[in-house]
């Protein structure tokens, strides 16, 4: 097939409360797929279904004709899934180097071992050099990760997220509380890094769902109502009244 990600009448509930109800979603190998929707339509419990943070209530989701659903997230990162969180996730007292290291390591085959010295595993310090370079961080390669600028911090958390070797990777809100100049940088950096991968984002900013995105789906109240091109979305008279109001849509 040619989808990397597929879910099938997926369903998530909390108590009496469902959150997540019936969604049905194709994402297509090498594209770049947006998730839009209101605050409180269930875009982040979606991720966690894919990504293996919770668990389906019911329904399926298949990644690369593999169903996943209740897969544990380490797993699913093995099976070629990355994914970031709206909050950066980065070892804040290691250093940029050592954050993307300890993300290449799987990738180039290595474990646990108590008697191999990282320092000495020169595949896996190529590898952490090409990402460096392709994340615009090698200069900063010594520096800990916790004195990054915040722009920084998130080009940090994409680069140890591609570390793994993913095919497929999942961007949760990537350029919250950016600048305008900072948030460019990121939508370059992030359609770089991307080509040739599946990239399923969740963002806020319409300017870079725009941008980026090859397809739009939106969510309202746990259900998806559109999945279609950009220019399409824009014009779709329910996803205005829903989620893009008039006024955003004139201005875009």
């Amino acid at each position: 097939m040619n989808n990397a990600i597929s879910l099938t009448d997926l369903r998530k509930s909390f108590g009496q409360m469902e959150i997540i109800r019936g969604v049905h979603l194709d994402i297509k190998k090498g594209e770049r797929h947006a998730i839009i929707g209101p605050n409180g339509a269930g875009k982040s419990t979606l991720f966690h279904l894919i990504s293996g943070h919770y668990q389906p209530s019911s329904g399926s989701v298949i990644l690369n004709d593999e169903e996943i659903g209740g897969v544990m997230p380490y797993d699913i990162y093995r099976k070629g899934l990355a994914r970031s969180f709206q909050v950066t996730n980065i070892f804040p007292n290691l250093t940029v180097y050592e954050n993307v290291r300890c993300g290449a390591l799987w990738a180039c085959g290595h474990g646990y071992s108590f008697w191999q010295q990282v320092e000495n595993l020169e595949d896996v310090n190529l590898k952490t050099e090409e990402i460096l370079e392709k994340i615009n961080l090698t200069q900063r390669y010594n520096v800990a990760a916790s004195l990054l600028s915040y722009a920084e911090q998130r080009a940090l958390e994409i680069g140890i997220t591609l570390a793994g070797g993913a095919e497929v990777i999942m961007l949760d809100e990537p350029t919250a509380g950016m600048s305008i100049g900072e948030t460019e940088q990121a939508v370059e950096l992030i359609r770089s890094v991307t080509e040739d991968k599946t990239l399923v984002i969740v963002e806020h900013d319409m300017g870079v769902v725009f941008d980026l995105a090859d397809r739009i789906s939106v969510l309202v109240y746990g259900e998806i109502i559109a999945t279609d091109t950009p220019t399409a979305i824009r014009s779709n008279k329910l996803v205005q009244e829903a989620y893009l109001g008039t006024e955003v849509h004139e201005d875009a």
